[in-house]
């Protein structure tokens, strides 16, 4: 790979339009074997898996676990319970004022 790009990096700098184009076009054609593999990764493709860590409380002497449920909500749930509300409210507050950016 770092051939293939360090190839198409120096015909970029030195200008040769018509190399880079042939070079490119060749090692992105797609042949139906390619295409038969790509169905089966898809067809195997698993969910993402949700990076949820759970939370230590110390209750005078005694170490409690606490585990939450694998979804987005109890991913949430473990950073509420993990922060005091004087550190969640200014990143609520950028949140509130940037989700118009956030994407659904």
């Amino acid at each position: 790979m770092s051939d293939f790009l360090h190839k198409l990096h120096v015909y970029k700098s030195i200008g040769d339009y018509a190399t880079a184009e042939t070079f490119f076009n060749h090692y992105s054609q797609v042949d139906p074997i390619m295409l038969r593999i790509r169905d089966i990764v898809l067809a195997n493709k698993v969910p993402r898996r949700i990076e949820l860590q759970p939370n230590l409380f110390l209750n005078g002497t005694n170490v409690e676990y606490k585990g939450y449920e694998s979804t987005f909500m109890g991913v949430i749930r473990s950073f509420v319970e993990r922060f005091s509300k004087e550190e969640i409210d200014p990143v609520f507050v950028e949140f509130m004022a940037n989700q118009k950016r956030m994407r659904n």
